[in-house]
């Protein structure tokens, strides 16, 4: 709407990793010079009113006298930084009639911050904004430059980048720049050669093994072992045994790497999933997201792809029982005063810790020195429940020197990253190919207590697999994500059929280690 001395132009708030349009009216009164904004804004938008009368000033024009009022709508909304310096300063250029718009021009919307000079800055959670902005029906985006290439992965919108203030105006006068390119395909995006990958794993072939079940299971994984018996190589070969994103895992992907305020480029690390390894001292606030305004954590920068916690013994209680909801629902739910959002944070989880204080617990030989209570005040760090989540518990040990000399002759090490990836990439294809319903087909992901018993599994591995799990006390998430387990072993080796072999194995990695036991129980 249009009129002598007010104007109306269209952005995008952000909320969580979704965008939100927003009308941006300003009208121009007589009286007293003053510049008020209403619409329940943070201090960058309070702030934003001398931001926009520099960069108005700098860029040639004049500020308008009088009273000038700017309304955020939705009123109810609260909104936070600076994208709407862009638009506001072209409503008051316009109200003022500084700059017409043509009668007949497209749906258009503004995004972008305000240097001092005029200059247009990039603002963060582009590509979730051009994302409500499409659904909304909106044909042209007039925002920073930085933020065409998160522009160009939404292909049914037009974009046109701009440096300052003066350009900005000519768009909205109607004189058009360069069109955006066509949309990248991130189907078509070349895979790393495996020239280019890490070296293998050298010694743990029993680690190896584990990492691939889990890859293929989408299973939680727990490796307790010695200082320097490989680790943290085994949880950082994951990401290149997960076949690459699809088109919409990608754009996901994007979209909470652009609300984080961590866009890159679309190029960065080619097409694989994410692999985040965040520091044993890490906030709950850092880990699962949160703060005065809403930035999604480590949790939902893995998603759909590896949540690495090393040393995680180490790690703060409350931190360590916040990962127990998103691991059960693949979501972060955060409520505040003010807001409240919900962050994707379906991740494959993988924690690496020493088994005691030195770390010698496992080895041959009575090697350790802790005491039995310092043992268990170490374990018990990782609390019950979350213990239980965990699919996979694996006991490393250091390797022998014969192996880091390459005698190792376990069949698997001899293969590729290549065929690594094929047998997980084959067994994903056969899950698929079972589940009912969207993405949610891993073995490890699929709630077997709803689902029945596991397809391929007769009755008499069940009185099997339930004699094993009632002599171990196993809880009933235990008993189902091993037939989980059991499920996706056969399908890495392309099998309907599960086997007792197979169950046997996901026994394996199920039972409880023999920790010391507590005064009482002697």
């Amino acid at each position: 709407m249009r009129t002598g001395y007010y104007h109306q132009l269209l952005s995008c708030a952000l909320t969580g990793l979704d965008g939100v349009p927003v009308e941006i009216e300003v009208t121009i009164l007589p009286g007293i010079p003053q510049f008020d904004i209403s619409g329940r804004g943070d201090p960058a938008i309070r702030e934003s009113r001398d931001r926009v009368r520099a960069a108005i000033t700098n860029s040639g024009y004049h500020f308008p006298k009088g009273r000038v009022i700017a309304s955020y709508a939705p009123v109810s909304l609260p909104k936070q930084g600076s994208a709407f310096d862009l638009p506001l300063a072209l409503a008051v250029l316009a109200a003022s009639t500084q700059v017409v718009r043509p009668s007949h021009d497209p749906k258009a919307a503004y995004l972008g911050e305000l240097s001092l000079d005029g200059r247009v800055k990039p603002v963060r959670g582009m590509l979730g904004r051009v994302l409500a902005l499409q659904e909304a029906g909106v044909e042209m985006i007039i925002g920073p430059q930085e933020g065409e290439e998160e522009a160009r992965l939404v292909s049914r919108i037009e974009y046109l980048p701009v440096a300052n203030l003066k350009e900005a105006v000519h768009r909205l006068s109607g004189i058009r720049g360069r069109r955006k390119p066509a949309a990248p395909d991130p189907s078509k995006r070349v895979l790393p050669r495996s020239g280019s990958w890490p070296r293998r794993p050298v010694g743990q072939s029993e680690g190896l093994r584990a990492c691939l079940i889990a890859a293929a299971g989408w299973h939680p994984l727990l490796l307790m072992g010695a200082p320097g018996c490989g680790k943290t190589m085994l949880a950082s070969s994951l990401p290149y045994l997960l076949p690459p994103p699809d088109q919409q895992e990608y754009l996901d992907l994007m979209r909470i790497r652009s609300a984080a305020g961590r866009p890159g480029s679309s190029q960065d690390n080619g097409p694989e999933r994410p692999f985040r390894h965040p520091h044993h001292s890490v906030t709950v606030s850092a880990l699962i997201g949160g703060g005065s305004v809403p930035v999604p954590g480590e949790c939902s920068l893995a998603h759909r792809g590896v949540l690495f916690l090393d040393e995680v013994t180490e790690m703060g209680t409350r931190a360590l029982d916040a990962l127990r909801e998103p691991l059960e629902s693949g979501q972060i739910e955060l409520a505040r005063a003010g807001w409240k959002v919900s962050l994707p944070a379906e991740f494959l989880l993988v924690a690496a810790c020493n088994p005691c204080r030195c770390g010698m617990l496992l080895e041959a030989g009575d090697r350790c020195r802790c005491p039995d209570g310092a043992v268990r005040r170490h374990l018990s760090r990782i609390s019950g429940p979350l213990m239980d989540r965990f699919d996979l518990i694996v006991p490393l040990t250091r390797v022998k020197s014969d192996s880091l000399l390459g005698s190792d002759k376990d069949p698997e090490r001899q293969l590729t990253w290549d065929a690594l990836r094929t047998k997980v990439q084959t067994a994903w294809e056969m899950q698929k190919s079972r589940a009912k319903s969207g993405n949610l087909f891993h073995n490890g992901r699929i709630r077997t207590s709803e689902s029945g018993i596991p397809s391929g599994v007769d009755r008499e591995l069940m009185r099997f697999v339930t004699r094993m799990a009632d002599r171990s006390s196993l809880s009933a998430r235990s008993f189902y994500s091993m037939l989980g387990l059991a499920r996706t072993i056969a399908d890495l080796d392309q099998r309907e059929v599960v086997r007792k072999e197979d169950l046997a194995e996901a026994f394996h990695y199920k039972v409880a280690l023999p920790w010391p036991e507590s005064e009482e129980g002697r």
